[in-house]
């Protein structure tokens, strides 16, 4: 009988969390489609360059356009969002997410399986927040900087702020935070 037990206690503890890796995601991406999401990196750090990387090529749908913070500070500013490249920051329609909160929304709109990451969420945000800081005060050391990216096709390029391929929703996008026809805001305690 404690053998069944067991066994019981198992299958559902292991279809739970099969049941969280797969639903959870969906809770902390936009519930309208056709929202916006910016992803504004470090352009030096290695880490944050493979980011970008890992997300364009794992974004079928193409769901993320990117900057580097380096050449969009008036954006930045303009929103009120960081400039001392402390953190990633994701601007969702109107608005933004710091830290964790940023790198698990921007998993979130993946392909799975790496969609399934975004289930980190359910951990206390003081918990996630630390493990980001600690990395990202330590990145340049143990991941480097580097002043060139990956070569871009125009595919790739066209998912950039500055290029003219970028899509007009994209661009509309942009342009209504710039000119302050869209305001953005930080989101509450950066919770998901």
């Amino acid at each position: 009988m404690a053998i069944k037990l067991k066994t019981f206690l198992l299958t559902y503890a292991l279809v739970s969390m099969v049941r969280l890796l797969m639903s959870e995601p969906s809770r902390i991406t936009p519930e309208d489609p056709t929202t916006r999401s910016l992803l504004m990196y470090d352009g030096v750090c290695n880490l944050c360059n493979g980011f970008v990387n890992f997300v364009a090529d794992h974004d079928k749908n193409r769901k993320v356009i990117f900057g580097s913070q380096q050449e969009n500070m008036e954006l930045l500013e303009k929103i009120g969002a960081p400039t001392d490249l402390s953190t990633l920051i994701l601007v969702q329609g109107d608005t933004f997410y710091l830290y964790s909160a940023a790198a698990l929304r921007t998993f979130a709109l993946l392909d799975q399986p790496y969609r399934s990451l975004a289930a980190a969420h359910v951990l206390p945000e003081w918990i996630r927040d630390a493990g980001y800081k600690l990395v990202a005060r330590h990145r340049y050391r143990v991941f480097g900087r580097s002043e060139t990216c990956r070569t871009p096709d125009p595919d790739f390029k066209s998912r950039f702020l500055g290029y003219d391929a970028l899509n007009d929703e994209d661009n509309k996008f942009v342009q209504d935070v710039m000119t302050g026809g869209l305001q953005v805001t930080k989101s509450d305690n950066n919770e998901l």
